[in-house]
C-alpha cells in the first residue's frame, strides 16, 4: 500500500472517530434535546429544549387559518366551538385568533434546521384546531417542517395549502382549491371536491378516492399517482419523473388524452396505446401525461 493511501486512510479513520466522539458528547451534553441551527443576520446554534404547551382554549371565531410550525402533527377536530391546543418545542409560540385569522406560529427562521441526536424521550408535539360542524373557511395555510396533517371530518374553504418538508397528509371531505408542496411524504384525500389543484411532490405518493378535481397539474419526481372514482371538470396535466399513474374515472366522462411516455406504456380501458397517444380534438377536457419512467393505466367507461 502506498504511503499516500495509508495516510489518507488513517486521516479518514481519525476524522470518523472524532466525529463519532463529538456526536456522543453533543448528545450527552444536550441530554438528547434538539439542536437548532438557523440564520438570522448570521448563523446561530442553540439547544432548543423548551417545551411550550397550551391546553384546549376557546378563541374568537375565525375564517382564515395560518399554521407555521417547525415540527408537529397537525389535526383538525370537529367540535362545538372554535378552540386551539398545542404542545410544541420552540423558543416562542404565537397562538391567537385575531381579525378573523387563526395564527399558530413558532417563528421559523431562514435556513431553519433541527438536529435530533437521540430520542431520549417520547415527546409528541402537536397542534389541534377545533371548529364547529358546518364552519366555512377562506384561506387555510399549513406549513410544517416535520409532521403529519389529519383532517377527518372536513370543511368548505376557498383554498387550502400544504407546505411540508417531511410528513403525510390525510384529509376527508375537504372542498376548495388545493395547493400541495411536499418534499417527502404521501398525500391522501377521500370524498373531496377540489377546485383548481396543484400538486408538487419530490418523493411520495398521491392517492385520491371519490374526489372531484376542477383541473390543474401534478408534478412528481418520485412516487405513484392513484385515483379511484375520479371526476375531472377541467383539463389536468401530469408530469412524473419516476412512478406510475393508475386513474379510474367516474363512468360517462368525455375526456381527451395527450400521453407521452419515455420509458413505459399507456393503457386505456385495458387496451395498450404504446408510449405516445393523442386524442384531444373536440374535447373540452383533456388529460395530459408526460412521464419519464413509468406507465399510465386509465379506466374511463
Amino acid at each position: 500500500m502506498k504511503t499516500f493511501t495509508k495516510v489518507a486512510l488513517i486521516t479518514a479513520g481519525i476524522s470518523m472517530a472524532a466525529g463519532i466522539a463529538l456526536t456522543v458528547v453533543g448528545a450527552v451534553a444536550t441530554r438528547g434535546r434538539t439542536i437548532h441551527m438557523y440564520y438570522d443576520h448570521g448563523f446561530h446554534l442553540d439547544s432548543e429544549g423548551k417545551v411550550l404547551e397550551m391546553p384546549k382554549t376557546v378563541v374568537d371565531d375565525f375564517s382564515d387559518i395560518n399554521i407555521d410550525v417547525s415540527a408537529a402533527d397537525i389535526k383538525f377536530i370537529e367540535s362545538d366551538e372554535y378552540a386551539i391546543e398545542y404542545k410544541l418545542q420552540a423558543a416562542s409560540v404565537t397562538a391567537e385568533s385575531k381579525d378573523d385569522m387563526l395564527t399558530v406560529s413558532t417563528h421559523k427562521k431562514k435556513f431553519d434546521i433541527h438536529i435530533n441526536w437521540f430520542n431520549f424521550d417520547s415527546e409528541d408535539y402537536y397542534v389541534y384546531v377545533y371548529y364547529p360542524k358546518g364552519a366555512d373557511f377562506k384561506d387555510v395555510m399549513i406549513d410544517t417542517s416535520a409532521g403529519d396533517v389529519d383532517i377527518e371530518k372536513g370543511f368548505n374553504c376557498n383554498k387550502i395549502s400544504f407546505d411540508l418538508s417531511a410528513g403525510d397528509v390525510k384529509i376527508n371531505n375537504v372542498n376548495g382549491e388545493l395547493d400541495v408542496d411536499m418534499s417527502a411524504g404521501d398525500f391522501e384525500a377521500t370524498n373531496c371536491k377540489f377546485g383548481r389543484s396543484v400538486f408538487d411532490l419530490s418523493a411520495g405518493d398521491v392517492d385520491l378516492t371519490n374526489c372531484t378535481v376542477a383541473g390543474g397539474e401534478l408534478d412528481m419526481s418520485a412516487g405513484d399517482f392513484d385515483a379511484k372514482a375520479l371526476t375531472l371538470t377541467a383539463s389536468f396535466d401530469i408530469d412524473m419523473s419516476a412512478g406510475s399513474a393508475t386513474i379510474e374515472l367516474v363512468d360517462g366522462q368525455k375526456i381527451g388524452y395527450d400521453l407521452d411516455l419515455s420509458a413505459g406504456s399507456a393503457k386505456i380501458n385495458g387496451e395498450k396505446r404504446g408510449d405516445e397517444f393523442t386524442m384531444k380534438d373536440g374535447y373540452d377536457i383533456v388529460l395530459t401525461a408526460d412521464m419519464s419512467a413509468g406507465s399510465i393505466d386509465i379506466t374511463n367507461k
